[in-house]
């Protein structure tokens, strides 16, 4: 599989994550429950990440019809991707914090915190050129670690509704 084939699964699969959320939110509003602080950020999140993913994954081919230079086909959606991760990675974290969220699954969240955080520092420096430069491989896996960073927040929701 090349990474644009990747790119296009991985942009189906946001699809899909934005969509469950939304069904999990129309099922909750419908069966009269009120949404909890926690569980509205966790929503948002997803929503984010999915819009993210879907947008990031799809923008290299845009770009490439602008021009085929590496650094601007692969190097800037990188680096804009792994910037908005990273950022709403520290704004959970303090959101968490601040409101007292509990963290779900700790044994399988914090190490897939902990590889999706390294992945986007090195998606950056790729990004930019400094190392494994412009890399579409690494770049399919920084989406690819947010994409399981998102399934876990998923999983979280659901748990936090009906467990």
């Amino acid at each position: 599989m090349t990474p644009e084939d990747s790119l296009l699964a991985i942009s189906e699969i946001g699809i899909g994550l934005a969509g469950f959320s939304g069904l999990v939110a129309a099922f909750v509003q419908h069966s009269g429950q009120e949404w909890r602080l926690e569980q509205k950020a966790r929503i948002v999140l997803l929503i984010i990440l999915s819009f993210g993913l879907m947008i990031s994954s799809l923008i290299p081919f845009a770009l490439s019809g602008i021009n085929d230079s590496p650094a601007l086909v692969w190097g800037t959606p990188m680096v804009a991707f792994s910037l908005l991760c990273l950022s709403l990675l520290v704004v959970w974290i303090r959101t968490s914090r601040k409101y007292g969220f509990r963290l779900y699954f700790p044994f399988i969240s914090l190490p897939i915190m902990s590889v999706a955080s390294t992945l986007q520092v090195i998606g950056i420096l790729s990004g930019i050129g400094l190392i494994f430069p412009y890399s579409p491989t690494l770049f399919v896996f920084c989406l690819l670690s947010v994409l399981i960073f998102g399934a876990n927040i998923f999983l979280a929701l659901l748990y936090s509704i009906w467990g």
